[in-house]
């Protein structure tokens, strides 16, 4: 099968605007840095599923525009020393996602002759991978029981209030089937949306306007900078304690539950105290001391790259608050999507 027509031509043709391995790499990052901050600003949910979409549009941009996917690993090793620098506080796991994100990149793009495919496997992989590392981390701070908890709490809501009894289905499950899903769906959008990049590029590389000629937009509404959360104030912290309050009150209220349904809750709650104290006290230090004489070495390496990149992302603020003004005619949904697209592109294609 030979390289998807459209790739090919938009690969081989000299044209003005050209995509650099450089710029594709400092959106990467520069994703990574600001993107979940922009939306968190935006107030919008799922945060890990938007970041996790815009890597793979980067990727396969990545794959597109170099010379071998060798070059991925690079842009990835850079994206990482990027977002040690700029986001020092990220956790481990964020390297962890960038990390397993350009290893994918690597393999499914080994050739190019499927860019297609490709495309879509990695956005598959990768938000499938998303979703997937939420249910881990929690699973291994809660234990099982915590999906279990989450079970009897809807089951006996459903008896109490609506009467309504299914106790063929488990609820916990069902709560991580959806959440996956949901991760594959969109990643099934975006697979196919990446594929799609080499025409799209096409068709909006001749309407954007030049950086210089940008006006002043609104800024993005800014969160105030709070301190950092401890995790049972947290969305999901909030989420298991009402669950676990929920359920050892049930305990103690229905007659159908089991005498040591509360204490299990308990020691729930007691099990993720330690492994909580026990990751950052002892672990996390450790592996942060490595991982920072890992990016100390490494920054060396690529400090010309480093500095050009960093100094990029005052222009893409400019391109990305021009964006926000632009989409103020439109409300809601409409406008948190005409201004994701329309970001996306004036970042890619600006000059």
């Amino acid at each position: 099968m030979v390289i998807d027509t459209d790739a090919k031509q938009l690969e081989t043709e000299n044209f003005e605007q050209r995509l650099s391995f450089l710029r594709i790499t400092a959106l990467w990052a520069f994703s990574e840095s600001a993107f979940g901050g922009i939306l968190h600003a935006l107030a919008i949910p799922l945060r890990g599923l938007f970041i996790s979409s815009a890597a793979v549009l980067f990727i396969s941009l990545l794959a597109l525009f170099s010379k071998n996917s060798r070059e991925i690993l690079k842009a990835t090793l850079i994206v990482i020393l990027i977002k040690a620098v700029v986001s020092p506080y990220s956790p481990l796991t964020a390297y962890l996602a960038v990390s397993l994100q350009g290893l994918l990149g690597l393999l499914l793009f080994s050739t190019k002759k499927f860019y297609k495919l490709s495309s879509l496997l990695l956005g598959l992989l990768v938000l499938f991978f998303s979703g997937v590392q939420k249910i881990v981390v929690l699973t291994i701070l809660f234990g099982n029981t915590l999906w279990d908890s989450l079970d009897i709490f809807i089951k006996q809501v459903s008896i109490e209030v609506f009467n309504i009894e299914h106790p063929e289905i488990n609820y916990g499950y069902l709560l991580i089937a959806g959440y996956v899903l949901l991760h594959l769906i969109a990643g099934l959008f975006i697979g196919l949306y990446a594929g799609q990049l080499p025409q799209k590029i096409k068709f909006y590389r001749s309407n954007i306007p030049s950086i210089s000629d940008l006006q002043k937009g609104d800024e993005i509404p800014r969160k105030v900078k709070r301190k950092k959360k401890s995790w049972f104030i947290r969305p999901t912290g909030i989420f298991v304690i009402i669950i676990s309050t929920g359920v050892i009150v049930l305990s103690y209220m229905s007659p159908k539950l089991e005498a040591n349904v509360a204490l299990s809750v308990v020691i729930m709650l007691i099990r993720s105290i330690i492994i909580t104290l026990l990751w950052y006290i002892l672990l996390a230090p450790i592996i942060k001391k490595f991982f920072q004489k890992f990016v100390a070495r490494r920054k060396s390496e690529y400090s010309r790259d480093l500095e050009e990149i960093i100094s990029m992302f005052p222009k893409f603020k400019i391109i990305v608050n021009y964006c926000w003004g632009m989409s103020k005619a439109k409300n809601g949904l409409r406008r948190i999507h005409y201004f994701l697209s329309t970001s996306f592109y004036y970042l890619l294609l600006s000059k």
